[in-house]
Order: C-alpha cells, then sequence, then structure tokens
C-alpha cells in the first residue's frame, strides 16, 4: 500500500504544533481539510495516531512511532535537497525559521534585510516544543526558542533574554500602582496559555516560587486572544516584554521585586549538520552580532541608534 506524502506531511506539521488550527494556518490549508487528511491517513492504515483530539495534541503509541519515521523521510528528503544544490545559499535561496517568540524572528529578519542578505524567509510560529520538533524533523533550518533540545547533534547559541510583564487592562492600570504585586492575584482571574507555552511554564515557576496563588485561573490559548480577553478586562495575564506589541486598550506594568524566575533566555538553534551552509553560517553570524550589540547597549544606550 502507497503512502500519500501530503498526508504525511500535514501530519509531522500537527504533530510538531500539537494544535490542528496552527498547523492548518502555517500549511495554507482549511482546518477542514487539514482535519480529513489526518483522517484518510489513520483510516488508510488502520491507525490511531492522536490520543487526544483538544490542543495540545498528544500522540499514541503508533503516532509517536510514525513521527520519528516521518522526522527521517523528510530529513533524508532535505539532505537530497541540499545536495542537488536547492538549498539556500548566500546567492538566494528560502531559509525557514520556526520560533516561539515572533517578535525575535521579526527582529532577525529585519537585519538580514538591512545587511543585504539576497534570502526568502518562512516562518513557523509555535510554542517551543513544537518548534523544537520541527527543528528535530528538518521543517526548519533555524530555531528560535527558550528551550533548546540538550542533544549533542544541535547547537545552540544565546540570542536574547527577556522578562514577564504583567498585562492589565488600561482603564484599570491606575489602579495597580507603579508596579504589579504578585499578590494582587489573589483576588483576580488570571489568564493562561495552553500546558506547552513556555509563557504558562515561566509564570507557574514564578508563582510557586512566590507561592501565591490566583483567585481564579482561565486558560485561553495564543497571544492574540490573550490581549483580547485583557482587553475586556476578563481579568489580567503575563507575557514576555518583547512580546508585547503597543496596545492602546492595555496596560504595561514591571512585576515588584522581580523575581529570577521571571528572567528566560532565548536561543537561536539548529542542527549541526547544517550549519555550515553559507546561508545559515550567515545568518548565525547576524544573530551573533545581534546578541553583541544588545549587550552593549546596556553599558552605552547609543549603541544601538549609531549601528541602524
Amino acid at each position: 500500500m502507497s503512502v500519500n506524502f501530503q498526508h504525511l506531511r500535514s501530519f509531522l506539521a500537527v504533530a510538531a504544533d500539537q494544535n490542528m488550527t496552527r498547523a492548518a494556518s502555517r500549511l495554507n490549508l482549511s482546518q477542514s481539510t487539514l482535519s480529513k487528511q489526518i483522517r484518510a491517513l489513520e483510516d488508510r492504515h488502520g491507525v490511531r495516531l492522536f490520543a487526544t483530539s483538544r490542543p495540545p495534541l498528544i500522540l499514541t503509541r503508533e503516532g509517536e512511532e510514525l513521527f520519528e519515521r516521518v522526522h527521517k523521510l523528510f530529513e533524508l528528503a532535505g539532505e537530497i535537497d541540499e545536495s542537488l544544490g536547492s538549498g539556500a545559499s548566500d546567492g538566494g535561496g528560502l531559509l525557514r525559521i520556526g520560533t516561539d517568540s515572533p517578535a525575535l524572528a521579526a527582529d532577525l529578519i529585519a537585519r538580514c534585510r538591512h545587511q543585504n542578505v539576497d534570502l526568502d524567509f518562512k516562518v513557523s510560529v509555535s510554542n517551543a516544543a513544537g518548534t523544537n520538533q520541527l527543528l528535530m524533523a528538518a521543517a526548519i533550518d533555524l530555531a528560535i526558542v527558550c528551550e533548546p533540545v540538550g542533544r549533542n547533534d544541535y547547537s545552540y547559541r544565546p540570542f536574547f533574554e527577556d522578562v514577564l510583564v504583567a498585562v492589565v487592562p488600561a482603564g484599570l492600570r491606575d489602579d495597580f500602582g507603579d508596579m504589579f504585586d504578585l499578590r494582587q492575584l489573589e483576588r483576580l482571574t488570571l489568564l493562561t496559555r495552553e500546558p506547552a507555552s513556555r509563557t504558562r511554564a515561566t509564570i507557574s515557576q514564578v508563582l510557586e516560587a512566590e507561592d501565591i496563588a490566583p483567585l481564579r485561573t482561565m486558560e485561553v490559548h495564543t497571544r492574540e486572544m490573550i490581549r483580547e480577553c485583557v482587553a475586556r478586562g476578563l481579568g489580567v495575564s503575563f507575557m514576555f516584554a518583547r512580546e508585547c506589541p503597543p496596545d492602546h486598550r492595555l496596560g504595561i506594568l514591571s512585576i515588584a521585586c522581580e523575581p529570577a524566575s521571571a528572567r528566560v533566555s532565548v536561543y537561536i538553534a539548529c542542527r549541526n549538520d547544517r550549519k555550515r551552509r553559507p546561508a545559515i553560517r550567515r545568518v548565525l553570524q547576524i544573530a551573533e552580532e545581534m546578541t553583541a550589540l544588545r549587550q552593549s547597549c546596556r553599558s552605552h544606550p547609543g549603541a544601538m541608534t549609531r549601528s541602524k
């Protein structure tokens, strides 16, 4: 029985994102079409691939085994593509970036454009776990992620350090004072991301360290939905500072007595067998320059402006 490679590619995307909606958006498919492809794959081979029907989608044992095989299949396809000269190079091509920090990916691409790097970019946005799975499956060339997989066949470089900030309705901002006291959560509703989210994991660590329990917790998927809920007064939330776009409906507050666990390091990662490709090497060099510039700006605030 021959396999349908489109169905396998769709399965890989859903398994990596752990979310049908995000995978459909990334593949430019409707969610119903993607669901039909996954069902067709299961029916064709008489297996059940996902143990859950709601995000985060968890693989069954058969699903995990298939993910490993499909991962190797498309990894080999990428190596063949590269050996035939179709990979990205300094003379043009496509570089695929996966990230759980969209703003940082945009920063990197903007810097590449500023330095006239002749590349096209494709960006896949997922949580940390999904981004790491995409990297392991060779579905992306570079990952910008806060929780890199500790494996010897991957290289990781520090790229950015971010910190949690409180996000509150703009109309209530003055009620919280100049800084957000975490103890105020004991009388508030906390809006949190999905369990696989690194933001949620960081918030949980902070609250555990401070021995604080919110009055009520509501799970809300995606940063966009978090912002909409906060803007409507449904609760407060936390985001990393670099991921808070300007929004007049929201108030952004630093956390009073900021705990060390509120900070997170973001890395740029790639597979060792690909880091010598000219395009990847060039973009990694630019990322390293950006990191060095940020460090310099801490002691010389005008450095960033002069470098542009």
